[in-house]
């Protein structure tokens, strides 16, 4: 199981006190994420793009996109070289050659002061090799959730294109409810349109008025804390009602539990470095390893264990 390495492409003009910054520092100081030398590619993530992430690229397979369907490029590299916005990839990287590397995901965010809450401009994974490396953007959108509640910062939303709308709902995003809930970032400059003209006359037809992708878009959030006190009652739920179900006609005893649920937490602590990246079904094949084969009630209740303690899914 390889570790991706984290990296950050940070404007040159962002602004060194703003909380984007704070949590780019965080990443870099706290959790050892390192960051790309801007000079080398002249300040313009095109050129970094063009270097390490569009080797054969086809016009409706790329980084973001995979039979025309995704995020078109040319956004993602408008919005890296944004100075309110940095970028989180992250990296697999060959280890006889420090080099050879591939980009396995990236996130485009900046904090909001005016919503409170990290925005989620661009969010994509490697649609070139998605069949390689698979979870490598939910590996990626998770550690960001892990630094996010190291900082105590809770809320994250994101206008996500539709095709995107239910992976969001399975990584507990909610759609916000308009206008009541509408989220609205004043720190983006906002697009004009042109007033129109009062001589104009009445009985000139109308022309159709076509819908931007803009209003397409939903407005998603998720509140970390929230998340993390749902997740404890629901695991306290699941192992009461887990401990009453039977198994082999007999009860599932609670020391059964524990013991099992011991086992797990030594191979997440023997995992070290790598429990970040760590996978549900990498965690299942370690228990194997060690002849435990679970039934359906005891691999509920890992599964379960595992999302609700390490985040781990």
């Amino acid at each position: 199981m390889s570790t991706p390495t984290m990296t950050l492409w940070i404007p040159k003009d962002l602004d060194p006190a703003s909380k984007t910054m704070d949590i780019a520092e965080t990443m870099i100081r706290d959790f050892g994420v390192s960051q790309i030398n801007n000079d080398t590619y002249n300040n313009d993530f095109k050129e970094y793009y063009d270097q390490h992430i569009r080797e054969n690229e086809k016009s409706n397979n790329t980084f973001c996109a995979r039979h025309g369907v995704g995020v078109n490029i040319s956004y993602l590299i408008e919005n890296s070289n944004k100075k309110s916005y940095i970028s989180l990839l992250s990296l697999k990287i060959d280890p006889s050659d420090p080099n050879n590397f591939t980009v396995l995901a990236s996130i485009v965010f900046k904090w909001s002061p005016t919503a409170n809450s990290v925005k989620i401009q661009v969010f994509c994974s490697n649609q070139k090799i998605t069949y390689l490396h698979k979870g490598s953007g939910t590996k990626l959108l998770n550690f960001l959730k892990k630094v996010l509640n190291h900082m105590n910062i809770n809320n994250i939303y994101l206008n996500p294109i539709p095709t995107a709308v239910s992976y969001y709902k399975s990584q507990k995003f909610a759609e916000a409810k308009t206008p009541r809930k509408k989220i609205y970032d004043s720190s983006s400059p906002e697009t004009k349109t042109k007033s129109k003209s009062k001589t104009k006359s009445k009985t000139s037809p109308k022309s159709p008025k076509p819908k931007s992708a803009t209003e397409k878009m939903p407005t998603m959030t998720i509140n970390l804390r929230a998340d993390r006190n749902w997740k404890k009652t629901k695991n306290k739920i699941r192992s009461y009602q887990a401990l009453t179900r039977k198994k082999y006609g007999k009860t599932y005893e609670a020391n059964e539990k524990n013991v099992l649920l011991a086992k797990v937490d030594k191979i997440i602590d023997d995992l070290g470095d790598l429990r970040d990246f760590a996978q549900y079904q990498d965690i299942i094949e370690l228990l194997e390893k060690q002849e435990i084969n679970l039934n359906d009630e005891e691999e509920d209740i890992v599964r379960r264990y595992l999302e609700d303690n390490y985040n781990v899914y």
